[in-house]
């Protein structure tokens, strides 16, 4: 509508329905939506052959080597490996640190 603004100027008239479609109106839309759409009839009026009302309808076969492998999840960064487990200095054998990170690591 600001395209046609644009365009037209002083001319523009404000009723959007000049530019589009009457099927976009508020009584076509009305119109169409008049009666009650029905795809299918309700389950009491259908009409079955007795043979498929007396038919047992069994699930398919089932293969279980078709069946996706589960697959062990890829922990995330900050995720914990081992959450009781806790970091122990290889050189002071004393927690919360690594060797990388020790103290008696500088020369």
């Amino acid at each position: 509508m600001a395209a046609l603004y644009l365009k037209h100027e002083d001319e523009y008239d404000t009723s959007i329905y000049n530019y589009s479609s009457p099927i976009y109106s508020k009584k076509s839309y009305l119109l169409a939506y008049l009666k009650l759409i029905c795809a299918a009839p309700l389950e009491p009026e259908w009409i079955v052959a007795r043979e498929y009302l007396e038919m047992q309808v069994l699930p398919p076969n089932f293969d279980p080597k078709l069946v996706r492998r589960k697959v062990r999840r890829v922990k995330g960064v900050l995720e914990p490996s081992r959450p009781n487990k806790k970091n122990k200095c290889s050189k002071c054998k004393k927690l919360r640190h690594k060797r990388t990170t020790c103290s008696l690591n500088v020369a």
